[in-house]
């Protein structure tokens, strides 16, 4: 990294200490995967397969299709599940005392079972690897989901930890969190006792560290490694230990607009509009909202967005204050990318390629005097 900086925040804005739930949504709204056929009944039962990658989160009735809008800001059609409040499953298996007793073969095919494969493949590159390592750190400013996950899922992280270092034969496991995460040290220096294999590490709180490419850079380590965030420890151990699909996903809602900022865990599927509803205080009327963060997230109305595994915080912002000027050359962009782009050149040129290595962290925007949205130029919106 080029430049490590401590974003500036606004120290008034504070989340609950506990997670807020919202599992029993009156309607789930699950997107449609493309080429998938439905081949379920109207009557489902929570984890039920709908289609071949398609698994309810509730039991119910599918009423029928609508539009939706994800958090990447693309419109989906989705399948409508009426909330019969049951909570019927389906059968299956019964927990699994120990996980180390699993092969590495046998962890593929269960994670593939439940389909995520993106786990699967990022445990396949990393097989030759000596250091496992638990990346307990958020970037962006007032998003906690992965401190939180941590904080209270402490001791079945650090079993899956261990599970996972014995299965696939790592000499060292590693959880590394901030400095200044105080309750995420407390909880973790807990059960640590009972894992004497496992180390805690922490870093300092620089914007850009929670990102693997940069938190292996800041450490001095070498690719022969796997990290991991306890959001996908704790799928894992659901997988392997529980032995069900995760049928809830954890996000933050906050902001200088937000009364009583918190994080809220809720079933995949479910209105944000309807939680924001339920649980949140908006203190004005203007305001802007912001998803998956203020650094590398987007601006998107709410009527219609559901909640899907990826969307990791809801940000509710007061409008800023200080109105966009004209670029005055400073070179402040350039002097902060981590990539050492020049966002000047796009500015002014309107060439994308100059700026090809880009990895849309905002800092160009963050330190521009100008107060010049050059990440929102810079992706053509």
């Amino acid at each position: 990294m080029k430049r490590y900086i401590t974003l500036k925040k606004d120290f008034n804005i504070k989340l609950q200490s506990s997670i807020t739930k919202h599992l029993t949504p009156q309607y789930i709204y699950l997107p449609i995967p493309q080429n998938d056929e439905i081949h379920s009944n109207v009557l489902i039962k929570k984890e039920e397969k709908i289609s071949n990658r398609l698994i309810s989160p509730i039991s119910g009735k599918i009423i029928g299709m609508k539009y939706c809008l994800t958090p990447d800001g693309s419109v989906q059609k989705c399948l409508v599940i009426l909330n019969d409040y049951k909570e019927t499953m389906i059968e299956r298996r019964a927990i699994r005392k120990k996980m180390t007793k699993i092969s590495y073969e046998q962890m593929l095919i269960e994670l593939k079972e439940y389909h995520y494969d993106d786990l699967i493949t990022k445990l396949q590159s990393k097989k030759a690897a000596k250091l496992l390592i638990c990346n307990g750190m958020e970037d962006e400013p007032y998003v906690a989901n992965e401190i939180f996950i941590g904080k209270e899922n402490t001791n079945m992280i650090l079993e899956t930890i261990d599970a996972i270092k014995e299965i696939m034969n790592f000499e060292q496991a590693k959880i590394i969190i901030k400095n200044n995460d105080r309750e995420g040290i407390e909880s973790y220096s807990n059960f640590l006792g009972t894992y004497s294999n496992i180390e805690l590490q922490y870093v300092p709180d620089y914007y850009l560290i929670a990102e693997n490419e940069f938190l292996k850079e800041y450490l001095n380590i070498n690719d022969s490694c796997l990290i991991l965030k306890p959001s996908e420890l704790y799928t894992i151990y659901n997988v392997l230990k529980r032995r069900h699909y995760v049928t809830q996903t954890i996000f933050t809602i906050s902001g200088d607009a937000v009364k009583n900022p918190q994080i809220i865990e809720a079933k995949i599927g479910s209105s944000v509009k309807e939680i924001l509803h339920e649980h949140i205080n908006i203190l004005t009327k203007e305001h802007l909202i912001y998803i998956n963060g203020l650094m590398k997230g987007i601006t998107l109305e709410i009527e219609n967005l559901i909640v899907t595994p990826n969307l990791k915080s809801i940000l509710i912002m007061n409008p800023p204050k200080l109105q966009e000027k004209s670029c005055i050359n400073c070179g402040k962009c350039y002097q902060i990318c981590p990539k050492s782009c020049n966002p000047r050149i796009y500015l002014k040129k309107h060439q994308k390629e100059d700026i090809k290595d880009c990895i849309d962290c905002g800092l160009c925007s963050y330190i521009c005097p100008s107060q010049i949205n050059l990440r929102k130029i810079i992706k053509g919106d």
